[in-house]
């Protein structure tokens, strides 16, 4: 496992390049691509007629294509969520009243969920996005948005 590990980060790097523009990020990407050759090893026949790294370039871009789906359907369930709390913007609504309770719910927050309530339901950046910014983990960022959603619907509850 330790030579795969020397041997084959340069053929990662190029597969995982290519996605760069996804919203993953860039290390994340190198990460699954070693998950990939690990999964290549693991398949590899020797007694078939094909080099390893010409296989093990197909399983690496496999589990990178993988993680970029879904990334895109988290995504699109985010989306759906905020729709879901906010409510859909109907003809001639403006951003604050769609924000109203939401900006309510802020007088209770903490610093960094009010910060990842502003740039992301309010200013609509992407996790990865508010994790540059932040300084945080994507995936820390992501369980806050989460907590704020069921904050959001709570608070929804008691005032409808």
């Amino acid at each position: 496992m330790e030579r795969l590990c020397q041997d084959y980060p340069s053929l990662i790097k190029s597969i995982a390049s290519k996605y760069k523009e996804e919203g993953i990020p860039f290390e994340d990407l190198i990460q699954e691509g070693f998950v990939g050759l690990l999964e290549a090893e693991k398949r590899f026949d020797s007694s078939k007629k094909v080099k390893f790294s010409t296989f093990a370039f197909y399983w690496i871009k496999k589990r990178i294509l993988e993680a970029v789906q879904k990334e895109k359907i988290q995504s699109l369930s985010s989306v759906e969520l905020r729709e879901e709390v906010l409510g859909k913007p109907h003809c001639g609504e403006g951003l604050e009243s769609r924000h109203l309770d939401v900006i309510s719910l802020g007088e209770n927050l903490s610093p960094l969920e009010q910060k990842i309530l502003e740039l992301h339901f309010q200013e609509g950046k992407t996790l990865s996005q508010i994790s540059t910014e932040l300084g945080i983990r994507r995936e820390r960022v992501r369980q806050i948005k989460q907590l704020l959603l069921r904050k959001i619907k709570i608070n929804r509850k008691e005032q409808g």
